[in-house]
């Protein structure tokens, strides 16, 4: 294997693995930025064969976005929990915001159920130490977010 580019296929016979399960772990490493493909027809069968590499750009590059997105997601979370009181259903598990469960007269919409004070302080605390730990590991730090 020490061509620049391999088609599926030819990736698939190098590692002994069915084409399918190839062609999904390239799109995921697609997905990712990890690899690139070239998209060619090929004249005999009038189909497009898809001819893949590894991408150039730098892998920590594409970690840290992955990081800073990551993090962004988290920080969103993160307000949400801590900005309002919540409620859950104990039969159904629905969860609302105060705000909702007064409209609903704190009774389930799904259900109908009585629902009952969320605690979430654990979920808080969990996001925000996947917080720190994400800005600790990293050139995140270097970033303002």
């Amino acid at each position: 294997m020490d061509k620049a580019e391999l088609s599926d296929e030819e990736l698939a016979y190098e590692l002994g693995m069915d084409v399918a399960r190839v062609r999904k772990l390239l799109n995921e490493l697609f997905e990712s930025r990890f690899v690139r493909y070239r998209r060619a027809r090929d004249e005999n069968v009038g189909w497009y064969r898809y001819y893949w590499r590894i991408t150039d750009e730098p892998p920590e590059r594409i970690v840290e976005d992955r990081k800073r997105l990551v993090a962004q997601l988290l920080e969103k979370l993160f307000l949400e929990e801590t900005r309002d009181e919540y409620y859950v259903c104990p039969a159904c598990g629905s969860k609302y915001t105060s705000a909702e469960a007064d409209e609903l007269g704190y009774l389930c919409a799904k259900c109908g159920e009585v629902l009952e004070p969320y605690d979430n302080t654990a979920r808080v605390e969990k996001l925000k130490r996947t917080l720190e730990q994400l800005r600790n590991t990293s050139m995140m730090r270097e970033t303002p977010s």
